[in-house]
């Protein structure tokens, strides 16, 4: 009888520890402490402002509401298809006194891309341009699948598709699945040649493809595990001044361009006569931003040369500034934007706006056309052209309203003046 109360009196603390542990374990999961700290910071100013000094009962009601208001956040899309939790953590929304991640205001993180209106986040989701797992609620589960992990993801299920092991082949073949929507031939149960058959072929559809990886928007491919995001979708195919994973795009210099463009005879399929016409009417030197820097200041973009996003931020702010007030430019401001568009040649650009995803897709279309595969190459250089178009069309027509016209077609009406005198270059061109 003695064992017996010992063994039940040996049950009852370890359950009371298994509870005590459970409790502690729901109390301090990770989203709950970041949830935690961003209410309190926001009831603790709000209480500051309506009484002043807080006293140590105020401080223990804002803890206690804190507490009470917890609970996981949801971002529900096209009618329940796809759900993103993310921002359960990332919570904070235009409220200042957060610097760090994961509680960095969000509309202060998003306004350096511009694209904050046109791209509501708190509607479409986070996953739905910075990929990541939509439902997990811990940083490592959540984060291990972002776009910038892709290149890495895919390398590392090419690698097991020659494990010894069928179930990690298996684990490789279904994530390249996933992000290409093609398994090309390839099942984990094969014999061991026609694996390799099939690895050789994914290998080299990744030595074509794997610099520009993340273009086409690889890993919103149909899957039974994944769900589209439709309205991000229908965003991003009326969009050509971001990248798909709704970034800035970056300017790549006129150089770049003309590599190819300058010289249409390399081959008749990618550049047309008409466009060495036109890279001879304006890849001049008198509308390159290294002879003509302080021009290009007012160019809406121009402020995308610099790496640095808080430094952008600093000079786009000044920039604008002087161009609402006028008044003597202060060199020493711009100094170093100044140096970078003397070393680094906008023309092209100027017009067609940043070259970086132009290039990815000419990229790729000239890898799949080399590779013989015509169909699959037009489709990307299709894109290309009309991402350059839009781009040209929008920077030439659309209007500043503080002054009536297309400031990017202002810059050069200035620089054609300057060089030509009274003729006139038609914007048609």
């Amino acid at each position: 009888m003695s064992n017996l109360r010992k063994w039940f009196a040996v049950s009852a603390v370890l359950l009371l520890l298994l509870i005590f542990v459970i409790a502690l374990d729901t109390y301090n999961q990770e989203w709950k402490r970041y949830q935690r700290a961003f209410l309190v910071h926001v009831f603790t100013e709000k209480a500051k402002a309506e009484k002043g000094e807080l006293s140590l009962l105020d401080q223990l009601m804002i803890a206690v509401n804190a507490e009470m208001s917890l609970g996981i956040k949801k971002v529900v899309t096209e009618v329940g298809r796809s759900a993103d939790l993310c921002m359960t953590c990332h919570t904070n929304m235009g409220v200042a006194g957060f610097t760090q991640e994961p509680l960095k205001d969000l509309l202060e993180t998003h306004a350096a891309i511009r694209v904050l209106n046109e791209l509501p986040f708190d509607q479409i989701g986070c996953t739905s341009c910075h990929g990541g797992d939509p439902l997990a609620l811990r940083s490592e589960v959540a984060h291990h699948e972002m776009r910038t992990r892709f290149a890495q993801i895919f390398e590392e299920s090419l690698a097991k598709l020659s494990s010894d092991r069928w179930a990690e082949r298996q684990k490789g073949i279904e994530r390249i699945r996933w992000m290409t929507a093609n398994d090309f031939g390839f099942s984990f149960s094969a014999p061991k040649e026609q694996r390799d058959a099939a690895i050789a072929r994914i290998v080299q559809w990744w030595e074509i493809n794997k610099d520009t990886f993340i273009t086409m928007d690889y890993g919103e491919r149909s899957s039974p595990f994944r769900t589209e995001n439709l309205q991000r979708k229908e965003f991003l195919a009326q969009r050509t001044d971001i990248s798909p994973i709704g970034e800035p795009l970056s300017f790549v210099g006129s150089a770049t361009c003309v590599a190819c463009h300058g010289y249409p005879e390399i081959s008749d399929v990618y550049i047309p006569e008409s466009s060495k016409q036109h890279v001879e009417r304006w890849f001049r030197k008198e509308f390159m931003t290294s002879t003509n820097p302080e021009a290009y200041l007012k160019h809406p973009a121009i402020t995308l040369l610099i790496q640095d996003p808080k430094r952008r931020q600093e000079l786009d702010e000044y920039l604008r500034k002087w161009e609402r007030e006028g008044g003597e430019l202060d060199r020493t401001k711009v100094a170093d934007l100044i140096d970078t568009m003397r070393r680094f040649d906008v023309t092209c650009e100027a017009c067609h706006g940043p070259g970086s995803e132009y290039t990815k897709l000419m990229q790729r279309g000239m890898g799949l056309e080399a590779a013989g595969q015509s169909v699959e190459a037009a489709a990307f250089m299709s894109k290309a052209k009309e991402m350059a178009r839009a781009n040209a069309r929008r920077n030439i027509s659309e209007h500043d309203p503080a002054t009536g016209y297309s400031r990017v077609w202002a810059i050069f009406e200035q620089l054609i003046e300057k060089a030509l005198g009274s003729s006139r270059v038609p914007p048609t061109e």
